[in-house]
């Protein structure tokens, strides 16, 4: 018979006599000292206390937590009013500068406008053709404000007074100008300083500079580049000294007899959005030297 099991249970109750004996004496102690009779209600306190400050613990994280959601979305909420708000006083400000750049464009125009001595019609540029690059200029002006063809063209830009071009065709409510640069327009032009003269014409692009042809070849040493090139008013529709170009370059062949004078418009085409198409009468102006509109003699082109 195995005996092993009885004495390993004999073991374990030598071992938790002096157990025992301690818990014995702590309760005797505990007696004689009559603390017993609020041990239970202290224990219960402790217990439901610790309890307590748990729920109350997780209570608090789980309010704040839900205080904090609100006051997020509260102030998303408020985020978001603030910054449509913002957008729309961004494009308030962006239409007011705008405004007031146009503004700026138009007391220009109207200064401009009123220094000028012969009678005009303001217009504003309102298309381009889109098939030949800026070959001809749509403005909303025409017959019933007085246009009619082969009026002259000019603009006001960065404090010059330059030439734009003449109406080709008219309508009832807008027309349409051909500018400077067109290789159909024949200008007849003089050097501002010198007073050389010859014959201002376009390559047919805003990009390609003007050409003065037929000027005396003994001019070459009194040109200076930057000169200006003004309308002479000859045999042509556009009334006289009229800023046109500036001189960009002088070709002198040994094999011509006069001068090839490049020139650059003094108008930036690209920038222009108001012109002025002069009205001339050919009574008052014969008396400044001009010629009257009439067809050209012999069939000249203008």
């Amino acid at each position: 018979m195995d005996d092993s099991k009885p004495r390993r249970n004999i073991e374990r109750a030598r071992r938790a006599v002096p157990f025992v004996l301690l818990a014995a004496s702590l309760l005797m102690v505990t007696i004689s000292t009559r603390s017993l009779d609020g041990l239970p209600k202290r224990v219960g306190v402790s217990v439901f206390g610790f309890f307590q400050k748990g729920f109350s613990a997780v209570g608090y994280f789980v309010g704040n937590s839900i205080s904090s959601m609100a006051e997020i979305k509260r102030q998303r909420k408020d985020f978001e009013a603030l910054a449509a708000k913002l957008e729309t006083y961004s494009n308030v400000e962006r239409g007011n500068a705008e405004l007031l750049k146009e503004n700026e464009r138009l007391k220009a125009q109207l200064g401009f406008s009123a220094g000028l001595s012969y009678e005009k019609i303001p217009a504003r540029i309102i298309a381009k053709d889109p098939e030949n690059l800026y070959a001809t200029i749509m403005v909303d002006k025409g017959v019933e404000s007085g246009v009619r063809k082969n009026m002259p063209v000019i603009a006001f830009q960065d404090g010059v007074e330059g030439l734009v071009g003449r109406v080709v065709e008219v309508g009832r409510g807008a027309s349409i100008v051909v500018p400077l640069y067109d290789t159909s327009s024949y200008i007849a032009a003089r050097l501002a300083v010198s007073r050389y003269e010859g014959l201002l014409t376009g390559r047919g692009s805003n990009d390609e500079p003007l050409v003065m042809k037929f000027v005396k070849k003994g001019a070459k040493e009194e040109i200076q580049y930057g000169d200006f090139v003004v309308t002479s008013g000859y045999e042509s529709v556009y009334p006289p000294d009229l800023a046109v170009a500036r001189v960009s370059k002088i070709r002198a062949l040994d094999y011509q007899t006069s001068l090839e004078v490049d020139c650059e418009p003094v108008l930036d085409f690209t920038r222009v959005e108001y012109v002025f198409i002069i009205k001339l009468n050919p009574t008052t102006d014969s008396g400044r030297g001009l010629p009257s509109l009439g067809p050209p003699a012999n069939g000249a082109k203008r």
